[in-house]
């Protein structure tokens, strides 16, 4: 009897493992595939995540998609995503909304544009320090370096518009707090 109770709860734990196993979330294997520089799989988890509504998702799916890390680069798509990272208040998403517009991949091209997603980036991830210090912070940092960069690319009359269009988004975009992982 009991390498019968041996053998069930042997199967029992397997099962317990299968289980946990498939209740990773796809955002998590994604992150995992991306470690390990699985880049294709990691495309497929994190378009999973993004179906399934997880806002860093959007991000990271965009950044493979716009480097064309694990497939074919998809400029357009990228921006997309990153568009709605950015509108959800994520501070990477409009970092990188930004550099698109500064690079001209996957929009027109637009300084002014890009500066503000830049200053809104950083208001947002100041605003995220609080529950995430150390990704922020190094967010933050970056963004800085893209904002002096791209002020020397500017006219005065593109920073004015800039900082106008920078002043609607900070109010429209940047959230107390960042979405739950």
């Amino acid at each position: 009897m009991a390498p019968r109770i041996l053998a069930f709860a042997f199967a029992l734990s397997l099962l317990g493992c299968a289980i946990a196993v498939q209740a990773e979330s796809s955002y998590n294997q994604g992150v995992t595939a991306y470690r390990s520089k699985n880049y294709a799989d990691a495309r497929l988890h994190w378009s999973r995540a993004v179906d399934e509504g997880e806002v860093y998702a959007l991000n990271n799916l965009g950044y493979l998609l716009y480097y064309g890390l694990g497939g074919e680069a998809d400029h357009k798509r990228a921006v997309a995503l990153w568009k709605k990272g950015a509108l959800a208040g994520h501070s990477e998403a409009q970092w990188h909304l930004g550099r698109a517009f500064e690079d001209g991949k996957g929009v027109r091209q637009d300084h002014t544009r890009a500066y503000a997603w830049y200053r809104c980036a950083l208001a947002s991830a100041r605003a995220a320090a609080k529950q995430d210090p150390e990704a922020e912070s190094v967010i933050a940092r970056d963004v800085e370096t893209s904002i002096v960069t791209l002020v020397d690319k500017l006219s005065p009359r593109e920073f004015e518009s800039g900082a106008r269009l920078a002043d609607q988004y900070l109010k429209m975009y940047v959230k107390a707090s960042r979405p739950a992982r």
